[in-house]
């Protein structure tokens, strides 16, 4: 059985944030800075199908077992000999471990009442800009994280450094827990995320339409953005720098061309 990879910590969001984070956006997403608001996205509209759900081993040990038999007020009930069996049942019935956590995982609702908010660290990734920007047409909001507006991103709820770990989490029962909203495989390290999580009864402003995913908007506060930033030759930055000097909200904000790395 593989260990837990220790570089995942037990609470990411316990990591100081960096100074900045970026928010990379599309040309048709320029309505972001004139309604001062951004999207928190369900975890089913993401590209991976891991996301909220890494992959688990086991179901758990047998002191994890029982250790959830005593706290679950339904198994907490039953006479210990029928708690015995049951525990019996797990670890000597083949197949019969599997069968439990494929129930546990799919009758887990907490992946899908909570939302979140993706930022970055990395500012210099051209594969970033290629991905989440329009191959660089689009353009990047910089987030003072330490200016107190930054807040309304991030309360109520948690902000945390994501980690990357392509393992399987050792059990269900043991392992899996809101860290578990801050795992993505290593196929997504170049993104450097920064999440802010946050449950779906906690948004007052939620867009719904017949047919669609409802939209969960947060407001921000222009006074923590720094800088706008597009790339040399972007079709936009002549929009954002007459926006920023006609819309008072953004008059302390520059707007400035960014090089990457080629990655």
């Amino acid at each position: 059985m593989a260990a837990e990879n220790p570089a995942i910590p037990a609470n990411p969001w316990e990591y100081a944030a960096p100074r900045f984070l970026y928010k990379y956006l599309t040309p048709e997403r320029f309505h972001v800075l004139t309604d001062c608001r951004l999207r928190f996205t369900q975890r089913k509209l993401f590209e991976d199908d891991r996301e909220f759900k890494p992959e688990v081993q086991n179901l758990g040990t047998e002191e994890e077992v029982r250790g959830f038999m005593e706290a679950n007020e339904y198994f907490r009930q039953l006479p210990e000999e029928l708690k015995g069996q049951v525990v019996l049942r797990l670890f000597n019935r083949a197949g019969e471990q599997e069968r439990v956590l494929g129930i546990a995982q799919d009758h887990l609702v907490s992946p899908d009442i909570f939302v979140t908010l993706c930022l970055s660290e990395a500012l210099d990734s051209d594969r970033m800009w290629e991905d989440y920007s329009d191959h660089g047409r689009g353009f990047v909001i910089e987030f003072d994280t330490a200016h107190p507006g930054f807040s309304l991103l991030t309360q109520p709820g948690r902000l945390g450094r994501v980690f990357y770990a392509d393992e399987p989490l050792r059990t269900f029962l043991g392992s899996y827990g809101p860290a578990a909203f801050f795992r993505k495989r290593t196929r997504y390290e170049f993104e450097r995320e920064w999440r802010s999580i946050r449950a779906i009864s906690q948004f007052a402003n939620v867009i719904r339409k017949d047919g669609d995913e409802p939209v969960y908007l947060s407001a921000f506060d222009p006074k923590c953005v720094k800088r706008i930033l597009t790339r040399p030759g972007s079709p936009m930055e002549l929009q954002l720098r007459i926006f920023v000097s006609v819309d008072c909200r953004y008059r302390h904000v520059s707007v400035n061309n960014v090089e990457v790395e080629m990655n």
